[in-house]
């Protein structure tokens, strides 16, 4: 069992009471000036209203007993998590069912069509699910191209279409209805493709942009929650890029921002569609930090509160809770994962440096649909580490499954 860290927070029954019974339209009255030095504890709790704290005191407030919970390990939860082997010569999506107690059954590997690298991609987003779970995208970073596959209702996967990325190395792809976006590490640019019948993909016309420069070492692509731009980290240039997405599906050219904090990576979106970006700082040990953005109507993103440190090295990937209150990071370079509480206003806080150690080398991390368990994959290690999520950003390690390559990238969850 890990040994699972976290802040001396002190919870106490009068707080999970609160939890179930205040002001739903409390978080209204925290602001930037209210919060400036005020507990951590009493920011998360929001007056009792918080959601994605309602979420965990509901889970935990039900205390299954140990035979109940070992009945429960053999039912399916009806949810699923895939990763990618990126393997070279044959890449395969490997797809795993969430049980009832939240720990993973391997299911099946499916041929992507494609190949991988052999190697891992420094990416989020080599695999993405549609709102709707229905389709499933994965790059094939060895052979140029992108992938598309019928999520069916036992959760298997039949590959649908293959084409190429209209670039060199692709290692993320975002999704937002029928258009799909694609970025290519190795040519420096972006490509967008219609999504048809039958999980066809038709290059738009117009859509590729190249990105600030070369050898920018873009790893994420991810339309904004609204679907009107695409944003784009730049982990050499410690540029953000964002793309105005035209009516006809095509892309503007970019609009380039300096990222606050270095090496910006991973990125998710969070309340109030605030972008949470995790800056890498070059693998330094302890220089790790993730920032909040607002996002103008152009696209250009400014800082809410700065580059936030959480102390430790190369912080790369990003997942926010249902609710949007937290935001996990996986530290490469640290094997942990911290966590972050994200304000009404915009502002960030570190909840705990350390809220759960991981095998080694974690290369990305996912909220399942519940809301309540977590899942991070480790390409050192070969496993997927599974957690449950606990009261002010905590996580409690479940166990892990194990025997996926060094390459393994990417993970996507419904």
């Amino acid at each position: 069992m890990k040994k699972i860290k976290s802040l001396n927070l002190v919870m106490t029954a009068v707080i999970v009471f609160t939890l179930f019974s205040c002001n739903k339209n409390a978080d209204k009255s925290i602001t930037a000036s209210t919060q400036k030095g005020a507990n951590i504890e009493v920011m998360i709790n929001e007056d009792g209203a918080n959601p994605d704290e309602i979420a965990i005191s509901a889970k935990t407030s039900l205390g299954r007993s140990s035979a109940d919970a070992s009945q429960k390990h053999n039912e399916s939860s009806g949810h699923f998590v895939y990763t990618e082997s990126n393997a070279a010569g044959t890449n395969q999506i490997i797809s795993y069912r969430i049980m009832g107690d939240g720990t993973l059954h391997y299911e099946s590997a499916t041929g992507s069509g494609g190949a991988g690298t052999g190697s891992g991609l420094g990416s989020q987003g080599a695999v993405v699910i549609d709102n709707n779970h229905e389709w499933l995208y994965a790059v094939n970073a060895g052979s140029n191209s992108v992938s598309s596959f019928k999520i069916h209702s036992d959760g298997s996967l039949s590959l649908a279409h293959t084409e190429n990325s209209h670039g060199t190395t692709p290692v993320s792809v975002t999704v937002n209805g029928d258009l799909l976006y694609v970025v290519n590490f190795g040519s420096d640019n972006i490509h967008g493709f219609r999504v048809g019948s039958g999980g066809t993909l038709s290059h738009i016309d117009g859509s590729t942009q190249g990105l600030s420069g070369t050898g920018v070492a873009a790893p994420q692509i991810s339309f904004t929650p609204n679907g009107h731009l695409l944003i784009v980290t730049e982990k050499a240039t410690n540029n953000i890029s964002s793309f105005k997405v035209n009516g006809d599906g095509s892309a503007g050219p970019d609009v380039v921002t300096a990222s606050t904090g270095a090496t910006p990576f991973g990125f998710d979106f969070a309340r109030n569609n605030l972008m949470i970006v995790s800056n890498a700082a070059g693998g330094a040990a302890g220089a790790g930090s993730a920032t909040s953005y607002k996002l103008r109507g152009n696209g250009v993103p400014d800082a809410v509160n700065g580059a936030v440190a959480n102390y430790e090295a190369a912080p790369c990937w990003v997942a926010v809770t249902q609710h949007g209150r937290f935001a996990y990071v996986t530290n490469t370079a640290s094997n942990s994962v911290s966590s972050y509480y994200v304000a009404p206003w915009g502002g960030l806080y570190l909840a705990h440096q350390v809220a759960a150690s991981t095998d080694n080398g974690p290369v990305d991390i996912v909220v399942a649909k519940n809301n309540y368990n977590v899942y991070e994959v480790n390409g050192k290690s070969g496993t997927i580490g599974e957690y449950r999520r606990t009261l002010l950003g905590g996580l409690d390690y479940i166990g892990n499954v194990s025997g996926l390559p060094a390459s393994v990238t990417g993970l996507a969850t419904y």
